[in-house]
This record gives C-alpha cells, structure tokens and sequence, in this order.
C-alpha cells in the first residue's frame, strides 16, 4: 500500500510540477514530449557502467561493441558479441560481425571454431553462410596490433542556474523552540554575497581513466578526477575536489558483477572541509532479451576537520551511510527502456538528530534519438529522523518527504550541431541539457524547501589508444 501510495504521489506531482512550471518549462516539455516519439537513433558515449545497467540492450551493447572496437580492445568487443550472438541466435549480423573482429585478430582457432559453430547453427541462413565464405575468401581486413590497456581523459565544463541556492523556506520562516514551546521567525533577507535566492555554478574538472583487459570477460579500471566549483555571487560552497576510484568488471554467465572502492577529498572556502571513503558492489543479472535484474549495496565514511572555533564544526559532522537499491529494466524496444527502483538508505551522523532512514521509489524512461539519449525520471522519498533537534522543535519528530523530478537529454555534439564534424571528427565531444526540481515537504517548516537547477554541459575525451 505504501509503494502504491508513493506512485500515486509521483503521478501527481508530475502533472502539478508541468501545469505549474514556467511557460518555458512547459514549452521543453512538449518539446521532449514530441521527441520520444521520433524513431530514428544515433547512439551517444557508452560507459561499462552504462552495460551494467542495461546488459540485453541489443542496440547499446552493439555501440558498445563499435566504440571498443575503435579504441583496440578486441577482447571486449568479443566478450560483448559472444554475449549478444547468445542472447540473439537468429541474428546474423552479430556472427558476422564476431568474426569479422576474430579474423582481426588473426586468432585461426577462434576463427575456425566460430565457422563450424556458425555454419551448423540451423538459425544461420544460406545467404549468411555465403557472406562467411565470402569473408574468408576476400579478406582484407589489416592486422591491429592487441591492446589490452584502456586510457582515455575526460575534459570537461558545466554551468547550473539555481533558484533557490541559500535553501529559503517555502513559508519563508524558520521553525524556532526555546525547549517548552515552539514558534516561527522570519527567513533572513537577501543580501548580495550571503543570504541569495537565484545564482550560478560553474564546474571545471577532467578526470583520466586507466583499465586493463585480464580476460575477455573481466577488466580493471582506476579513476582519477579533479573538479573545480565556483559560484557567481554567494561566497559560501565554493571548493576544489580530488577523487580516486578503483573497480572491476566481472562477467559470469547471466551475472555481470562489479565492486569498486574509491576516496574524495573536499576543500571548502568558508566550510569545513572533509574527506570521504567508501566501497560497494554492484550486480546485474540477465533475465531474458526483455528483463534484467540490477542490486546494489554501497557504504560511504565522511569525516569532517576542524577549522573553526565554534562547536558545531569540524568531527561534530562526521557521519556514515549505508545505501541498498534494487532495480527493474525493462526494454521495451532496442530503443526504450523503462526503469523501477526500490531505494533504501540509513544515514548515522555524531550528531544523532541529523540520523534518518530513507526510502522510496524512482520511476525512469529513456529513448534513444537521432540526436543523443533522453532520460525523464522521478524519485520519491521519505526520511525518518531518529531524534528531535529541541533548538528547531521540541514538540515535532521530523519526517520529509521529497519529490525530485528530471529531464536529462546527452548526446554526441555533432548530432544536433552537424557542422562541427570538421573539428570532432572524432565524435569525442558530448553535451548535456538537464532540468531538475526538488520538492521537499516537512512536518516542521525550516526544512520546506523547493529548488529547480537547469545545467548545461560539455566535455571532450581524449583516446590515448588512437
């Protein structure tokens, strides 16, 4: 009853969020609205984590494939259409394409298996076996040197237009408790530097990813970034972020497994800094062509320093959390895949009134286009505070409710700006448009708040293995 509740929830908001919005909003929206209906596709930068989380995608696994092939990792190429030719024994295009990468390769036995297997297969027609003879006859494909590394850099550059960056309340009060009785005062005014409602971020950063093929089903990669954010007026969370991640890539029969660790660092101006560290694992299980499967289990340790006097600061903000998700995909073409996830999360801070559980639903689609992939998604949770904050309420346990809803649309920038494949010839320059809103409901006042962000991006990868 609960789930049913929090889907009837999302509907709703959604329809409030569109007959609400600002003309511009709405005028997106249809925009988006008409473009999922487009047929035509053209694939964008697939991620190994983009094939964990859609393994059966027969389309974006295909893509994946070309783009492996393109960077000289024939092992995971293979491992990826030896997957598919499985999942899609009628489809000769994929055995064709397997051996055309074997014949690359020149692996002879690997080849001679793979033509016996295919010329036995009842599923492959005559006039597939005839473009095999033909392929064997007429080879003239060059021979590439193998590759088993994986080096590529990530340049990239963001700007969020916030309405809502200092948090103002939805009433534009604060909830106050002198520990008998509680009341409300107003929000403080807006200044120019402090205390704003609208204002901009920018984020500049780039990251290199390092990966080793050990089979042709496992790798290992090791992420290492750097991000600068800015803001345009207010002086408060303006930092510099370090990161480090290190994961594997597994693949036994219909399960894809992948753990990972990884460390943050975070320099603040005007707040404390902090460091993060955690690990998690991921899993995806292929049900059939239709269904699969993901889980994931994550566990994060921030720790706070010190730089200030006053007492709420420094390790008084340390804190833990312990995430759980399980997640549905469904495809429901080559081209559309919808998403539901269960998500659970358990928030243990020093300070036990800012500890909370959380749980709830998100609902997602995505539709590959001409011109990049469109993702619209909602997520609805609830969080429970484990105690009362007196100085806010002494009479209320806190309990929010949020609604958190996006559009999301990224692609190759040729596919919506043709002219500039003089320069990206490559295809290695991505964008990113992105609107999101979240609506936060609270039994106590101070934490009412409802903020929209609208991002636009762009990043560059360099290939080291052209």
């Amino acid at each position: 009853m609960r789930i049913q509740n929090t889907i009837r929830k999302i509907g709703r908001s959604i329809l409030d969020l569109f007959f609400n919005s600002s003309n511009f909003f709405k005028f997106i929206t249809i925009i988006f609205l008409f473009l999922i209906t487009q047929t035509e596709a053209f694939p964008s930068t697939i991620t190994f984590k983009d094939i964990l989380d859609d393994p059966t995608d027969l389309e974006l696994n295909l893509n994946y494939a070309k783009q492996q092939e393109r960077a000289g990792n024939f092992k995971s190429t293979i491992a990826t259409l030896e997957r598919l030719s499985k999942l899609y024994p009628k489809n000769s295009d994929i055995k064709l394409y397997l051996l055309s990468i074997l014949l690359k390769m020149d692996s002879n036995v690997k080849v001679d298996f793979m033509v016996k297997t295919m010329m036995e297969d009842p599923n492959t027609d005559n006039q597939t076996k005839k473009l095999i003879a033909e392929l064997l006859t007429n080879n003239q494909i060059k021979e590439k040197e193998k590759n088993d590394w994986i080096a590529y850099l990530d340049i990239h550059y963001s700007q969020t237009e916030e309405d809502n960056i200092s948090g103002r309340t939805k009433s534009g009060k604060l909830s106050k408790s002198n520990g008998t009785t509680d009341s409300e005062v107003p929000f403080p005014s807006n200044d120019s530097r402090l205390t704003l409602e609208y204002d901009k971020t920018y984020v500049r950063g780039s990251s290199l990813t390092l990966g080793k093929i050990l089979s042709e089903n496992s790798s290992i990669f090791m992420n290492l970034g750097l991000n600068l954010n800015t803001n345009n007026k207010k002086l408060k969370g303006e930092s510099d972020i370090n990161s480090i991640s290190l994961s594997y890539l597994k693949a036994i029969r219909n399960h894809y497994f992948s753990p990972y660790i990884f460390y943050n660092k975070n320099n603040y101006r005007r707040q404390e800094d902090y460091q993060s560290s955690g690990f998690g694992i991921n899993n995806t299980y292929l049900i059939n062509d239709k269904f699969n499967l993901n889980y994931a289990l994550s566990y994060l340790d921030s720790k706070y320093y010190s730089n200030s006097l006053f007492v709420d600061a420094g390790d008084l903000n340390n804190n833990e959390v312990y995430n759980a998700s399980l997640r549905l995909n469904y495809n429901l073409s080559g081209k559309t895949q919808l998403n539901s996830k269960l998500i659970y999360s358990d928030t243990q801070h020093v300070k036990n009134y800012d500890s909370y559980d959380s749980y709830g639903l998100n609902l997602s689609f995505s539709r590959i286009l001409s011109f990049g992939t469109f993702t619209a998604s909602a997520t609805h949770l609830t969080n429970t505070y484990d105690a009362r904050k007196t100085s806010v309420s002494s009479l209320k346990d806190r309990e929010d409710t949020s609604l958190v809803t996006s559009l999301i649309l990224r692609g190759d920038i040729n596919q919506i700006i043709p002219f500039l494949t003089r320069v990206n010839k490559d295809n290695n320059i991505y964008y990113t448009l992105s609107f999101r809103e979240s609506n936060v409901n609270s039994n106590i006042s101070s934490y009412e708040i409802k903020r929209s962000f609208k991002k636009i991006g762009i990043s560059k990868r360099i290939n080291f293995n052209d």
